[in-house]
């Protein structure tokens, strides 16, 4: 998989829409997604939303809309085409239909901590995915399938560490107890992958 900055999202690169948040809600304009750009609020206490977008569908169906950062939104994108997709078809045959998230935004510290940092999705800035849906209907799960071996497994597996090929952040289920049942994908300051 070509390093993140060369990934493009409607002809712009991922790292260039990182950078500049007009291009990239040029870009998020001209995209496939469905959804609208939001109003900037001003962050308090760590929390808010800027340059952020509401996201109502992408190349799949959601089970539901979710605000996000603009960067977030088009790596989310990105990370469909390039990712998810492609390994749908090989352990499958046949591409997702729909994504189970738990959201983005929620003004937390890391871990729903007392005390701490703030987490990226303080800043609508990281998603939570529990699950997926393939065209046939059949269901794939992070809590139910991340050890169950075989197929499921395999393109779990497979789809987290082409999560890490694009976003900033990646967590899964042998990251920490806190994510045995989801994976976390964040575009913050700090590049890792667990």
């Amino acid at each position: 998989m070509p390093p993140v900055s060369t990934e493009r999202f409607n002809g712009v690169t991922i790292a260039e829409l990182a950078q500049n948040d007009q291009v990239c809600r040029a870009a998020f304009s001209l995209s496939h997604l469905e959804g609208k750009l939001l109003d900037h609020s001003p962050l308090e206490g760590g929390c808010g939303i800027s340059n952020g977008v509401q996201v109502e569908r992408t190349s799949v169906s959601l089970n539901r809309k979710f605000q996000s950062s603009c960067k977030l939104a088009a790596t989310f994108s990105v990370f469909e085409e390039k990712v998810l997709q492609p390994a749908a078809e090989r352990h499958f045959g046949q591409t997702v239909a729909g994504i189970s998230h738990w959201g983005t935004y929620a003004c937390r510290n890391r871990n729903n901590r007392q005390a701490g940092s703030r987490s990226e999705h303080a800043q609508a800035n990281a998603i939570d995915i529990a699950g997926f849906k393939l065209q046939d209907g059949q269901s794939i799960t992070v809590r139910d399938d991340w050890n169950a071996g075989g197929s499921k497994e395999a393109f779990l597996r497979e789809v987290h560490q082409g999560a890490c090929q694009l976003f900033q952040g990646v967590i899964g289920p042998d990251g920490d107890r806190h994510h045995h049942d989801h994976f976390h994908f964040d575009m913050g300051r700090w590049r890792f992958c667990r």
